[in-house]
């Protein structure tokens, strides 16, 4: 019983830890879009407009946004799958929170109060199901990495075993590979039709 406690506490941990790292991530994103100079912010500006401009004419397809999201989702398992994984899996989550961070608080700079609509339009569809998707798959990840470096699906372990704890991990992957095809076919479809009803509007 203790023993079951103690690792239910390490993983309630892991939870606190996964979310404070995504939520400090996230700030230091938005720190840096903050500390930009005017001139960037200018040189920005026109980027966006621009990219507005041709997402009116040009509509990414559903392959490139999903392998746009997918190497994240992999390279987070990945980290599951070696001993010193976790670093790679953390640093992965923290990427993906820095670069909406950055990319919420420039939108933010840019367009004042307009870009409140243009963050909901643009990001929020979507990441309503990826963020779960990558907080999940990093605490499954760690879950992974620590009935490895218990032994469990080591050397004394039995061989159906190591390929049970394998194909469970292989399914999550899977599965989460289906969340983001379906995220992928949101900011495709509902996104992207957002974004051009607002388009006037910025």
């Amino acid at each position: 019983m203790p023993r079951k406690a103690n690792k239910e506490q390490k993983r309630q941990m892991m939870t606190v830890m996964i979310c404070l790292l995504f939520l400090f991530s996230t700030i230091a994103g938005a720190l840096l879009a903050n500390g930009l100079s005017l001139e960037q912010m200018e040189g920005l500006q026109g980027s966006i407009n621009t990219l507005f401009q041709t997402e009116q004419q040009y509509t990414p397809t559903v392959w490139s946004v999903f392998l746009k999201y997918l190497k994240y989702d992999v390279l987070i398992w990945l980290g599951g799958c070696f001993y010193y994984g976790a670093v790679l899996s953390a640093g992965t989550l923290a990427f993906r929170g820095v670069s909406l961070g950055y990319t919420a608080a420039v939108v933010f700079r840019v367009y004042g109060a307009k870009g409140i609509f243009v963050v909901i339009c643009s990001m929020l569809p979507q990441n309503i199901i990826l963020l779960p998707i990558y907080f999940l798959m990093t605490w499954f990840a760690y879950c992974f990495l620590m009935e490895q470096k218990k032994g469990q699906i080591g050397k004394g372990a039995l061989k159906r075993e190591q390929t049970r704890i394998w194909t469970e991990y292989t399914i999550l992957l899977w599965g989460s590979v289906v969340a983001i095809a379906i995220a992928s076919l949101i900011e495709i479809h509902l996104s992207q039709a957002l974004l051009h009803m607002i388009s006037a509007l910025i």
